[in-house]
């Protein structure tokens, strides 16, 4: 029998309607743990509704997801109680997701989220690799033996018991004498010297077995890991894999780019490595941002000061010019004496004048020998005047323009990756044409031919058509700034830069219709230190023109240089360029090692330690020396220590 849906009333189910489209607008926008708590208040204020229930299970599940993907991307950088605070917000959402549990290194406690129970899970049972647990302290050795006599000393000083593996041959006896070292230094050195290596079988246990390549592979402990890398392709996991095999010799190693996954198994401190080459992989390069400011002044000073006298004068008969002028224009001349603006005394002469001046008045006409008149002189018909070419100037100007130009340009790049920036316009230049139609030449040179009757002149203008098109070839030139930088950090923190650097603009002229390009480059490579200035170009250009007019001779007599006119332009400009750059990421150096010799202790004196073999007795001799032939002790001794020397044989 179905369940009856809970009676609400009319404003519950409104306000169950706004929060679920509240939660798929926070869905939209990847806010899921919003999205969830949207869901939730709708499922309270509308119970009934499997709509909501549904959405509020899924968001659900893709946030543990998403908790649970960015708690192993924070495991793989080191940061485990980032993860595992990751871990425990996702189990408080959904406390008995499977998932969520196996995410944990260490079992989880019954008090770290709500409602997990206090069993546990199946991974909480399961115990961690054996290891030897031997007594803590360092201690002095001075063994003597065959190897297996050793290595069973040592390790039971210690509090170890060794067991062999039939691998472990009886060898050659040897001694060993080591001073203040622990029992981790002990047994590699001995492992190294006998070659074996210990396989814990209980805390206070060990095998003892032959260092080879197939006994590693039988008995020597391997660990299995899981990487998560969200985000690469197939491609990138299937090379993070041959990584694994090719280069750390993994053979166990299988890729899943479905669930963004690569599982190892292999040895400690080969995987130990490996997260440390995959973790500097993963973290990317370092960034640098690169601060840029380019700065140009123009200057424009333009000063003109001076009197500008007349540079030509000349003679002309008045008589003439006048007779002259009246004939041109004798229809206004007749139109003002009838108005009686013009009135006639009778004298040729007077009445000429009187009409020049009417004309000249009256704006008719414009001559230089009248406007420009200094004065006449003679009488009758050799009356003449003089004038000058142009009239007298008084100059006073000054002007002057200033423009400033800021270009400032912040640049992030990644460390050795070119990267382009441009700022501008792109400008369209023609540098062809060519033209499509039938030409007027054409028609006319075929206007003889005829095909079946027909003109092929007309054809061709009938098919393709009188009018011609001239198509343009286009090329757009990037005016403005384009700059190319590539930074490197190098390993004392400044920072090698390439730079390229154009600036194009418009010229003031033209060739053949082209326009001309203003433009500078710039080519260099740079080392700046991180957080300091350096100047890379600094540009200054200058130019003056200057223009002087006078009368020659007299402007150069002192006291009449007022007579001289000084036009002078003078033009500067200025560029700069300036780059800062700032380490804005940097990248981290992750190296994994082990030790393979003792290492000095941190308090400066030399443990001293002798592995020597042990030779075998000589053989009785009259003379009582050493055999010639006896093999050399092999000893593993730090630079500076006193090697305890064994006494010498003499025969029985």
């Amino acid at each position: 029998m179905a369940v009856p849906s809970p009676v609400i009333s009319a404003k519950q189910a409104r306000e169950a309607d706004d929060a679920y489209l509240e939660g798929a607008k926070e869905v939209d926008r990847k806010d899921l743990a919003a999205a969830e708590k949207s869901f939730t208040r709708a499922v309270e204020l509308n119970p009934g509704n499997r709509d909501y229930a549904l959405a509020l299970i899924v968001v659900r599940e893709h946030h543990v997801d998403e908790l649970v993907h960015a708690a192993a991307r924070q495991r793989l950088l080191g940061n485990n109680e980032r993860a595992d605070a990751l871990l425990a917000e996702a189990l408080k959402i959904d406390p008995n997701s499977a998932i969520v549990t196996q995410h944990f290194q260490e079992p989880i406690s019954a008090g770290l989220a709500p409602g997990v129970p206090r069993g546990g899970t199946v991974a909480d049972t399961l115990g961690d690799a054996v290891k030897l647990e031997p007594k803590p302290g360092k201690q002095d050795v001075n063994l003597r033996g065959t190897p297996r006599d050793v290595i069973r000393s040592l390790y039971a000083q210690f509090g170890i018991t060794a067991v062999f593996d039939p691998s472990v041959t009886a060898g050659a006896p040897v001694r060993f004498v080591v001073d203040g070292v622990t029992f981790e230094q002990a047994a590699r050195i001995l492992s190294e010297m006998t070659h074996t290596f210990a396989v814990p079988a209980q805390p206070q246990s060990a095998l003892i077995v032959a260092d080879t390549q197939e006994n590693r592979q039988r008995l020597q402990p391997q660990v299995e890991e899981t990487y998560y890398m969200p985000g690469l392709g197939e491609t990138e996991m299937r090379e993070m894999a041959n990584l694994a095999r090719s280069i750390f010799g993994l053979t166990s190693v299988t890729a899943s780019p479905t669930t963004d996954t690569i599982v190892l198994r292999g040895d400690p401190d080969d995987l130990k490595v490996l997260n440390a080459t995959y973790e500097g992989m993963l973290n990317g390069e370092s960034d640098v941002m690169l601060d840029i400011n380019l700065y140009e002044i123009d200057r424009t000073n333009t000063r003109n000061i001076g009197l500008q006298l007349p540079s030509s004068a000349g003679i002309f008969s008045v008589t003439a010019e006048a007779e002259q002028l009246v004939s041109a224009n004798q229809s206004i001349i007749n139109q003002a004496i009838a108005s009686g603006v013009i009135k006639l005394t009778g004298n040729t002469i007077t009445d000429l004048i009187t009409e020049v001046g009417f004309l000249i008045g009256s704006g008719t006409v414009s001559v230089a020998q009248y406007s420009n008149l200094l004065g006449i002189f003679g009488n009758g018909l050799s009356l003449a005047g003089l004038y000058v070419g142009s009239g007298s100037t008084f100059n006073l100007l000054l002007n002057s323009s200033d423009i400033r130009m800021l270009d400032a340009v912040q640049l992030r790049a990644g460390n050795n990756e070119k990267t382009t920036v441009r700022a501008g316009t792109r400008y369209p230049i023609v540098t062809s044409t060519y033209t499509t139609g039938i030409s007027s030449s054409l028609a006319s040179a075929v206007s003889g031919l005829n095909i079946n009757g027909t003109n092929v002149g007309s054809l061709l203008q009938q098919y393709l058509g009188t009018s011609s098109v001239t198509v343009p070839q286009i090329q757009f030139e990037d005016l403005g700034l384009t700059l190319n930088a590539t930074p490197v950090i190098q390993h004392d923190g400044t920072v090698r830069l390439t730079l390229n650097m154009k600036i194009e603009s418009l010229g003031g002229g033209s060739v053949n219709n082209i326009p001309i390009l203003n433009s500078r480059q710039l080519s260099s490579t740079v080392a700046v230190p991180e957080g300091q200035t350096a100047l890379l170009v600094s540009q200054v250009s200058s130019s003056e023109t200057r223009d002087i007019q006078g009368i020659p001779g007299l402007s150069e007599i002192p006291g009449f240089q007022s007579t001289t006119n000084d036009n002078k332009q003078v033009t500067t400009g200025e560029l700069l360029m300036t780059i800062t750059p700032h380490i804005v990421r940097e990248g981290d150096l992750h190296i994994a090692s082990r030790p393979l010799l003792l290492p000095f202790n941190p308090g400066g004196n030399a443990q001293n330690f002798t592995i020597e073999e042990e030779l075998p007795p000589p053989p009785p001799q009259s003379t009582g020396t050493q055999p010639q032939n006896a093999s050399p002790q092999r000893s593993l001794v730090p630079p500076g220590t006193a090697v305890p020397q064994r006494p010498a044989t003499t025969p029985q």
